[in-house]
């Protein structure tokens, strides 16, 4: 990691008719932060919070208006966050079928401004989702964590989803002209991300599947990654023979929107192969691996929500876990019940909450 992202992480965190939170603010540890306290007192909003100030949005629900406190008419959450060497106030606010976000004193009309401040992954008790799910969630999962890492992917990627917009325009029109003449920045754009999409998982995937096999002893793992059009083929090409046929569908059928990673047991989907208790250990040794990742090569502090981890994995991978996170640089937030079955952990800050109401403080002994 590089030194400035030693000292970088989420300094403040505050909240304005979030969920059933009452209003106030925290200031979290650099590390492990621990949040403890009974079912439905908020702990999982706690971390939703931070969830939606990173990404202005929330992990549990695709509606925003559902994380405004019932009786108000917008929910705010604020922060501070240290990024390269600078202390930048982040704000997302959502109302009136709106989300506005303001990053030091300046409204941000694309998200991405904003985003690449908080390197962000959740482990919860959805995990699995990432195997079972559609290949948009792996696409998600690929596309974020490319961008904390590629600083011109999001140019890339940006570049082709316009190109890809106005070609599917041109199919839907019948215009053959207009939809070949956007080809070769679609096609140029296209081969850019899927590089830099390869080179990525090159990296991050091997040492994921390493880990998971150290957690699934006799479970043979693989993966494959399709990228959206036929392997050895140059995208223009692919564009130009599959024009006639796009246009008698209307919208165009190959190129990176369509690309999926594949992860496999004995040739096997994993989906369907292995158990749910597998599948969560499967997607948390990818969530740890990336957090790990980002760790060495982003300039920003990555961010590990883990929402009831004992509920998620058992004693042993718990402690397994906890052992990893304890050595990682990552800035950590993990929500219990009962902090007593959280391994031992060696310093954290911690935060009780009840009706709502956030502490902080040691933990109880």
């Amino acid at each position: 990691m590089t030194e400035s992202a030693e000292t970088s992480g989420l300094l403040q965190l505050g909240w304005q008719s979030f969920r059933h939170l009452e209003t106030a603010s925290i200031e979290p540890g650099a590390g492990i932060n621990v949040i403890h306290g009974r079912n439905a007192a908020g702990k999982t909003s706690l971390i939703e919070a931070i969830h939606f100030l990173a990404r202005s949005k929330s992990f549990l629900t695709h509606r925003a208006s559902r994380v405004i406190q019932t009786g108000a008419s917008e929910a705010t959450v604020w922060g501070k966050v240290d990024a390269n060497r600078s202390v930048h106030r982040l704000g997302v606010r959502h109302g009136n079928g709106e989300t506005r976000v303001r990053l030091n004193g300046r409204d941000v009309t694309v998200l991405s401004e904003a985003a690449w401040l908080i390197p962000l992954q959740v482990l919860n008790t959805e995990a699995q989702r990432l195997l079972t799910d559609g290949p948009a969630a792996r696409r998600a999962f690929l596309n974020w964590g490319v961008f904390h890492v590629e600083h011109q992917y999001r140019d890339d990627w940006r570049r082709y989803q316009r190109a890809l917009k106005q070609r599917n325009a041109a199919l839907r029109h019948g215009d053959r002209r207009l939809a070949a003449a956007w080809e070769p920045d679609m096609a140029a754009a296209g081969e850019a991300v899927d590089r830099r999409r390869r080179r990525f998982m090159d990296d991050l995937v091997p040492q994921a599947l390493a880990m998971a096999g150290e957690w699934l002893p006799g479970v043979h793992l693989d993966w494959q990654f399709r990228a959206g059009w036929r392997t050895g083929y140059p995208f223009a090409d692919v564009l130009a023979g599959a024009r006639e046929r796009e246009l008698a569908q209307g919208f165009g059928l190959y190129g990176p929107h369509r690309a999926d990673i594949r992860f496999t047991t004995d040739g096997i989907d994993a989906s369907s192969h292995l158990s749910r208790g597998q599948q969560k250990l499967l997607v948390a040794a990818l969530k740890m691996a990336l957090i790990e990742y980002w760790g060495r090569t982003s300039s920003q502090r990555p961010v590990l929500l883990i929402d009831d981890l004992p509920a998620e994995l058992d004693a042993p991978h718990r402690r397994d876990l906890m052992q990893r996170l304890q050595l990682s640089t990552a800035q950590i937030f993990v929500t219990a019940i009962d902090a007593d079955q959280l391994p031992a952990i060696h310093e954290a800050a911690w935060f009780h909450v009840e009706h709502g109401r956030i502490s902080q403080g040691r933990r109880e002994v």
